[in-house]
């Protein structure tokens, strides 16, 4: 461990040739965030300066020089005396200080945000950054989002320059921007059957974009933390104000379909998508989940399967019913266990996008209105399980959620009111 303490005497050669070789310095306090630091080897020390800045979430260490010792006579640069060693620990307090209005530590002047977005997503990688973040933040999203907001508006600008002023306007920029499309483009506004953008209401409109900026401001705050613990930025004051995400912007609304529209979809739509529909139906698995899933994931002996093409990459545990397990039972009958569950009728695997067009088809064959998507499927699964009891905490295992937050998020106003039947149970008759 560092040693500080005012009992070791570093003013003088002799007196710090006493003290025990060590690859840990030695440290005298200078002043409130500033200690001077001497590390002791057999050929000599040297000094370095440990700084603290209000704020700071840690120390960081600053290289002097060598000290006087063994004979080297001091010229102020390379050799230091101990005072001379305190005055150049005094000046680079000083100039940490004085950067520290625009954020930067010693040593990250010339690097821009564009570095640190680069340095957030190789700590999300190995694991190292999304330790501290929100659980399940899928690595796509978080590159997707910085190559198509963040790097084109930040990426050059220098963590010296990056300040609450810049990140304001950013924050305002991101919420007038138009929504893009997959390639970056500006998005065509959605067009209703015989109608203009059904979003006709400002406020709605408004609701949306803050929603998205929320999503864009937490990547990057994220990546500006992350930068924090890796002693690259002093400070999180210059976005702890300036980059707090939008209120009650986050709608907490579903569509799910009725039992009869459950049913009117499935025979609107062709054979093999039919068989992709009701495995949604029956597990609440995912569109990329059910398409990736093999014969050899299935264990019919114990009800079970295992979606290894997940969300947040963990491999999910799907629970068959009777029902389910006659309707996969019947899938996989005289198929090898490297075989798809679900393909189309030539023996083709499913590709990444070939649900959203059969299913808007299959949608408007049945005069579902408006039309879901094929994730519907997955909150129809959800949502019935809740208004039939079915807890919270046990649809969301069966969803493969993190935690009950996201399934209360999005489904707790379908669950029977409890806390009213809880009075209506136990309270006695007063």
């Amino acid at each position: 461990m560092p040693r500080t303490t005012d009992d070791f005497n570093l003013r003088t050669a002799a007196a710090r040739a006493r003290l025990v070789p060590t690859t840990e310095p030695y440290y005298q306090p200078i002043s409130q965030g500033l200690a001077l630091g001497y590390r002791r080897t057999e050929r000599g020390g040297s000094w370095l300066a440990r700084i603290r800045l209000p704020e700071a979430a840690r120390y960081a260490e600053s290289k002097l020089g060598r000290a006087d010792d063994l004979g080297l006579i001091a010229d102020e640069k390379a050799t230091m005396t101990y005072d001379q060693a305190v005055q150049a620990a005094r000046l680079a307090f000083a100039q940490a200080e004085a950067r520290r209005t625009s954020g930067t530590l010693p040593g990250a002047e010339r690097k821009t945000v564009g570095d640190l977005l680069d340095l957030y997503v190789e700590g999300y990688v190995s694991g190292d950054a999304r330790a501290k973040e929100k659980p399940g933040r899928d690595l796509r999203n978080v590159k997707s989002i910085i190559e198509r907001h963040l790097r084109p508006a930040l990426g050059a600008v220098r963590i010296d320059h990056l300040n609450a002023d810049r990140l304001k306007a950013l924050k305002a920029n991101l919420t007038k921007a138009p929504r893009l499309t997959r390639s970056g483009n500006p998005a065509k506004p959605k067009m209703a059957p015989g109608g203009p953008d059904p979003d006709t209401d400002p406020s709605e409109r408004l609701r949306k974009r803050r929603a998205r900026t929320n999503r864009i401001i937490t990547t990057l705050r994220a990546a500006l933390n992350y930068a924090v613990r890796q002693n690259l930025i002093a400070t999180d004051a210059a976005w702890r104000t300036s980059l707090k995400p939008y209120g009650d912007v986050d709608a907490a609304t579903i569509r799910y379909l009725t039992l009869e529209e459950c049913k009117l979809l499935q025979s609107a739509v062709d054979e093999d998508f039919r068989q992709l529909v009701k495995g949604a139906l029956l597990t609440g698995c995912r569109y990329g989940s059910l398409r990736s899933l093999r014969v050899a994931d299935v264990d019919l002996a114990a009800r079970s399967g295992v979606a290894r093409v997940t969300k947040n990459g963990k491999p999910q545990t799907i629970r068959f019913n009777d029902e389910g397990c006659a309707f996969i039972k019947s899938m996989i009958n005289g198929k090898a266990k490297k075989d798809f569950v679900f393909t189309k009728a030539s023996g083709a695997p499913w590709k990444p996008s070939d649900q959203q067009d059969r299913m808007q088809e299959g949608c408007k064959a049945a005069g579902i209105d408006p039309p879901i998507g094929f994730h519907g499927l997955r909150d129809t699964f959800a949502s019935h399980l809740v208004m039939a009891g079915v807890p919270l905490l046990t649809v969301s295992k069966l969803l493969g959620h993190a935690d009950t937050r996201t399934t209360e998020k999005y489904y707790a106003h379908l669950a029977p009111d409890y806390l009213h039947q809880a009075i209506d149970d136990h309270l006695p008759d007063f």
